[in-house]
């Protein structure tokens, strides 16, 4: 391309907007998935961090072996202290509270995985066990992308069916409460 050519171009201002507007229009269809799907994964990230009036996010928690929990948020509560576990499983998940395997069903496959309420279970005891005379539970968090066709347990949430004790409260937070928040502040996030 020559020079002169170049200033033929910017001659036409109107054909360089219609130009550099296809170019977009077909990046966004060839990564209209991607797109969509990063959109969504930040709307959610964005609603999780509005939950509770304070919590903190990668804490490390030891686990009493030498080693340590890294848990995804843990959430102030007036009364007490919660854990929530992201999991991002897409498709449908067949599980229950008590057996060992789940099944998550992508398409016409299935894979089998460890039950996760296990995991959060340990979690909650190394918790319990850095801050023992405040009140400790948790939840399993799952994204948009997965399914429950068979229903879930109790303690598995979604966007639409956070309990109340998760989102901000004006309520004051107890004393006792509010001293195991610092104590597991120290830990390190």
């Amino acid at each position: 391309m020559r020079i002169e050519d170049f200033y033929q171009w910017q001659q036409h201002p109107s054909l360089l907007a219609a130009l550099a507007l296809l170019v977009s229009m077909m990046i966004f269809f060839v990564f209209k998935q991607q797109i969509r799907q990063a959109w969504k994964n930040h709307r959610t990230q964005s609603f999780l961090k509005g939950l509770a009036n304070k919590q903190y996010k990668q804490l490390k928690c030891p686990d009493g072996l030498g080693y340590h929990y890294t848990i995804d948020h843990v959430l102030l509560r007036p009364n007490g202290i919660s854990l929530l576990v992201y999991n991002k499983f897409p498709g449908k998940i067949f599980c229950a509270e008590n057996i060992d395997e789940w099944t998550q069903m992508l398409g016409q496959k299935s894979y089998r995985f460890k039950n996760p309420l296990y995991d959060l279970d340990c979690k909650i005891k190394a918790v319990k066990a850095c801050v023992p005379d405040v009140d400790v539970d948790g939840f399993l968090f799952f994204d948009q992308q997965t399914e429950f066709p068979k229903g879930c347990p109790n303690r598995v949430i979604f966007k639409d069916n956070i309990p109340e004790t998760l989102m901000r409260s004006k309520t004051k937070v107890q004393k006792p409460v509010l001293a195991a928040w610092q104590k597991l502040g120290q830990l390190g996030v």
